[in-house]
């Protein structure tokens, strides 16, 4: 029997800036691994130019199905 591991994401969306501090990335890599569809982000509706937050939960989900492990949500 495998043991129960909970994960908590105490900030499911992070804005694009604070995301970038935090991993270093540049804002315009960032960008474009938004464009290719390699950075998850919260979708915005009818607002185009609104704030551009990063799912930090999908990536989350992501990084751990990469594992060799079971998911329930």
């Amino acid at each position: 029997m495998r043991p129960a591991i909970t994960i908590i994401i105490p900030e499911p969306y992070l804005p694009l800036d604070e995301y970038c501090r935090r991993t270093g990335t540049n804002k315009e890599t960032a960008k474009n691994l938004i464009e290719y569809g390699k950075l998850p982000i919260k979708p915005k509706g009818k607002q185009s130019k609104g704030l551009i937050e990063v799912n930090m939960a999908a990536l989350t989900i992501q990084a751990l199905s990469e594992c060799d492990i079971s998911l329930n949500a």
